[in-house]
């Protein structure tokens, strides 16, 4: 199958490359979990493991398969899974399990661990392939024929992250109840973000440094933000 490589440490070394097909035989307790990859995020993320900033290999690899956000249609399970079947189309989470609290929780992106795991970005092969296999537990999944709403949750994931996490900070205070927000950028995650925001019935004002006309703008301005 195809997959897009980086070599560890040598910039401008990803390009296209054929690797094995993987199996859900490779995931242990007969728990695994085959996707063919529909769509790939390529962001920001990308460029700089190109350039060889950082971006570790997993063990016994001297590449990277990159892409760290996913869509993907599940094309078989193994005998012991219950929670999805062939058919599927499922969203694959970027962080991956290590030893912390946080991990053995599910909250892999809080992890306190000094050696982390992330798929297409650290120490675990990505996205940017034809397949990939897992176990169920990294998967956000949503009913049958919602597949075109979810194709964009890997961008929506860190601005709905981090708008919990000052939703949890700051309900210790009991009389939080805010009713004005300001977003930083017209892009894609500041637009998801905006409309996370405006969903809770905020006001919202979104800053970017595209002047009108543009059509980001105008999206903002559709659902009620400026």
């Amino acid at each position: 199958m195809k997959a897009m490589l980086s070599f560890r440490g040598r910039p401008d070394s990803v390009h296209l490359a054929e690797l094995p097909k993987p199996s859900v035989e490779d995931v242990p307790n007969r728990r695994g979990v085959l996707v063919k990859v529909l769509r790939v995020g390529v962001d920001g993320t990308d460029k700089e493991i190109n350039a060889a900033e950082y971006g570790a290999a997993p063990p016994g690899y001297d590449f990277l398969v990159i892409g760290h956000e996913s869509f993907g249609r599940v094309e078989a399970v193994g005998p012991s899974v219950t929670e999805m079947r062939p058919g599927d189309y499922v969203v694959a989470t970027c962080g991956g399990p290590g030893s912390s609290i946080y991990d053995r929780i599910g909250t892999y992106d809080m992890t306190t661990d000094d050696t982390y795991f992330e798929r297409g970005i650290n120490l675990r092969h990505g996205y940017l392939t034809e397949y990939y296999v897992d176990g169920p537990r990294v998967y956000r999944q949503g009913p049958r024929g919602t597949e075109g709403c979810r194709r964009a949750a890997g961008a929506d994931d860190g601005g709905e992250k981090g708008l919990a996490q000052a939703y949890e900070i700051q309900r210790r205070l009991h009389v939080w109840r805010p009713r004005r927000a300001a977003g930083d950028g017209r892009g894609t995650v500041g637009l998801l973000a905006t409309l996370v925001l405006r969903l809770r019935g905020l006001e919202v004002t979104t800053f970017g440094l595209t002047h009108k006309p543009y059509l980001n703008a105008e999206l903002i301005e559709s659902i009620g933000a400026r």
